[in-house]
């Protein structure tokens, strides 16, 4: 008890000193208040852009991992999470995970997303953390792009790109809106390890499941050679890439 009391006090003394902070910052620097609007939206663009990087990462490991003669098809893929992936997200996605009204398990409203043009500030904000919330749904459908190279034809994964989407926002909605069923049971996720990476490794589990080895990889039919890696230069880029990104 006496512990809880002292966390307790802890939190209302760090409080009372962060909105005293803030007054302060009102009344000797009140020129700058408009200013930090647009302090908030350019860390959160920067952020998101610093996210979308990740596409190029994923397509240079990808690329490198590859057989020769897969370059395209890798890149094309890869173009089509962003290109469907947006479309998903803006008509549908961005409504289920962050839609009002909602309840614990998807939201219900703000399908088609739009805000009041004529407050800049508003919608600046907006705008960005719509980007924000994008560029993780892009990582999360991209992942499985890795895992099926080589043996998926480019229509289907056009339609996964698509619904792959609608998958991530339940689950973000779940874990990251305020009234989600796991957000409130205490759950809380670190860099997208949930929503973005466990889901996507669990739709590239699914998908190789479904879908099985290359033809000739495993069964003899095919000499080794055929399966070489292209570029071991493209791999470690890639590499470097996604951990920049991800940092």
């Amino acid at each position: 008890m006496a512990e809880q009391q002292l966390y307790n006090a802890g939190n209302l003394s760090c409080q009372t000193i962060a909105d005293s902070c803030d007054v302060l910052d009102e009344m000797i620097y009140p020129e700058y208040q408009d200013t930090l609007y647009a302090d908030d939206t350019t860390w959160i663009l920067t952020s998101a852009f610093i996210i979308f990087t990740m596409q190029s990462g994923f397509a240079m490991l990808e690329i490198g991992v590859s057989t020769p003669g897969n370059e395209v098809n890798v890149m094309l893929k890869n173009v089509c999470d962003l290109l469907f992936g947006t479309i998903a997200f803006f008509f549908f996605g961005y409504g289920i995970a962050y839609g009002e009204p909602s309840n614990g398990f998807m939201g219900m409203g703000d399908f088609v997303p739009s805000t009041n043009f004529d407050d800049p500030i508003s919608s600046a904000l907006f705008y960005g953390q719509f980007i924000f919330q994008l560029s993780f749904a892009m990582t999360s459908a991209t992942i499985v792009s890795g895992a099926t190279a080589m043996r998926i034809r480019f229509s289907v994964y056009c339609l996964y790109a698509f619904y792959s989407v609608l998958v991530y926002a339940f689950v973000a909605h779940w874990v990251w809106a305020d009234n989600g069923w796991l957000a409130v049971r205490g759950v809380h996720d670190f860099a997208g390890g949930g929503p973005v990476h466990l889901l996507g490794g669990f739709n590239s589990l699914i998908a190789v499941l479904f879908l099985g080895p290359r033809k000739g990889r495993f069964d003899g039919t095919r000499p080794e050679s055929v399966f070489a890696e292209s570029s071991p230069t493209n791999q470690l880029l890639g590499l470097l890439i996604l951990w920049f990104a991800w940092m």
